[in-house]
């Protein structure tokens, strides 16, 4: 059997790798120095933070943080299951094995733009020979969490999009927009068959139309499972950024609370993860800018939202880099 070789990278990857990572930077610049600005003109620093999440680990918060980290694995384990129901029907995949691919693909989106590295950790890490064709498993995987996102922003929208300060020319466009999105995705699942029908004369499609081909295999109930598993996570994940909030004096409905939440998630979801750390920061500077609207102390924001990453992204993160080091990348079991 032939092994795979590590072939050197061009002058031009190289040099584009360098450019996103110089992007990643300036991007994550910037959204520091939004909160850092955003802080100094309260007059408060992260000394504050530090203070108001020290406030916070008290023996009266014990019940409400217990119950954020017993969600934890519930919130990744659900999303296995939805990879694994998607994955399995074009190779043999174990809970076990999803739960590690699922891990090592969050690990790996944190260095690689958008959904591709998430993509590529999940199809990289499994051990089947065929994993290739799991490509198109990982795309409907993210597609349907993209959806849940989606339709879950728009109702929050419609909640309390009023509040936002912009123009009735922008707040139209952004309805509209994911009015169209939200309707869009019923279409493309009815479709989904003849979307990898691709009658191309170009060598490079041809070669790369096998690894979508498992989304025309796909039955409705197959696609509705790994919805109401998506439905499911992002529950799961919704509950607990509320508890989260919660913990601090927000003088919020818990329906203002939920919705502010969804567009938190939705902002996440269709700004693509640019800087180093994944959503860190991203996070924080869409709920600054929400619950300004709100009046609310910037510190219990911040505070709040490093709260929530650090439960449920920074402990599977890690998890995800030891696999991901633990894996032999050029390795196949052919």
């Amino acid at each position: 059997m032939v092994q795979d070789k590590q072939l050197p990278l061009s002058n031009e990857t190289t040099v584009r790798r360098k450019l996103w990572w110089l992007l990643k930077i300036l991007v994550t610049g910037l959204i520091i120095s939004y909160i850092i600005s955003t802080l100094q003109q309260e007059q408060k620093g992260f000394q504050a933070i530090g203070t108001v999440l020290a406030g916070v680990f008290v023996a009266q918060n014990g019940t409400l943080l217990l119950l954020m980290l017993l969600m934890v694995p519930l919130n990744w384990a659900l999303e296995s299951l939805k990879w694994q129901r998607l994955a399995q029907k074009v190779v043999p995949i174990t809970f076990g094995e999803a739960f590690r691919s699922t891990l090592t693909g969050l690990a790996v989106g944190v260095a690689v733009p958008a959904q591709l590295g998430d993509t590529l950790g999940r199809v990289a890490s499994l051990k089947s020979g065929n994993r290739l064709l799991t490509i198109g498993a990982a795309l409907v995987s993210n597609g349907i969490q993209f959806y849940v996102s989606l339709a879950v922003g728009l109702v929050s929208w419609l909640l309390v999009g009023s509040t936002v300060s912009v123009s009735s020319t922008i707040r139209g466009t952004i309805t509209g927009g994911l009015l169209f999105l939200v309707m869009l995705g019923p279409v493309v699942a009815c479709y989904r068959a003849s979307l990898t029908q691709w009658n191309s004369t170009n060598s490079f499609l041809k070669k790369i139309s096998p690894y979508f081909q498992v989304i025309s295999q796909y039955e409705t109930r197959d696609l509705l499972t790994a919805l109401l598993y998506g439905m499911l996570r992002y529950g799961v994940f919704m509950v607990q950024f509320v508890l989260a909030l919660s913990l601090f004096d927000f003088r919020l409905s818990l329906l203002e609370l939920s919705a502010c939440v969804g567009l938190i998630l939705l902002a996440k979801t269709l700004i693509p993860a640019v800087n180093l750390f994944g959503d860190l920061g991203l996070r924080e500077f869409t709920a600054l800018y929400l619950f300004s609207h709100y009046g609310l102390p910037s510190e219990q924001v911040i505070s709040a939202t490093l709260l929530v990453w650090a439960i449920n992204i920074l402990g599977p993160l890690l998890v995800g880099i030891v696999l991901v080091w633990q894996h032999k990348w050029l390795s196949r079991d052919d």
